[in-house]
């Protein structure tokens, strides 16, 4: 395995639409039936800003853990029935394309070695690739930093 490339990035406010899910933390459930209906129906977002990407966002507190499947709009209308729409405003990342390696982990030492925190009032990204594998393990990876 190679050094995965972690770096910090500036995003911009972004709209996203998508299925999400929400359980208990301690016996999370149903990410795979919203994986599969977000499948089925992506096709029902408009003005997805790239077709090939889709972005599985995700926060969690000491309750409840919530995993959105979703592709980045341009504008959150038309919200097909069943799905949601949100913003996501301004903030810094850390990015690691992962390479097999834990990169929650590798990002967690990167903060930790830099002096920074995450940002737990935020949500984190995990992009995908269609006709890829869809695992942490091979994902493009952005969590939020506190500023």
């Amino acid at each position: 395995m190679s050094n995965p490339q972690i770096e910090v990035v500036q995003l911009g406010e972004r709209k996203y639409i998508g299925i999400a899910v929400t359980s208990p933390l301690k016996n999370v459930k149903g990410i795979g039936e919203a994986r599969e209906l977000f499948m089925e129906r992506n096709d029902e977002i408009q003005g997805k800003v790239d077709e090939s990407t889709y972005i599985c966002v995700h926060f969690a507190n000491e309750v409840l853990f919530t995993y959105i499947y979703c592709m980045q709009v341009t504008e959150l209308k038309p919200i097909p029935d069943g799905m949601i729409g949100f913003e996501v405003p301004n903030n810094q990342y850390v990015k690691i394309q992962s390479n097999g390696e834990e990169p929650y982990g590798l990002i967690d030492k990167y903060l930790g070695d830099k002096g920074m925190q995450s940002n737990s009032n935020s949500v984190s990204f995990e992009v995908f690739q269609f006709g890829e594998e869809e695992s942490k393990y091979n994902a493009e990876i952005l969590v939020p930093v506190a500023l």
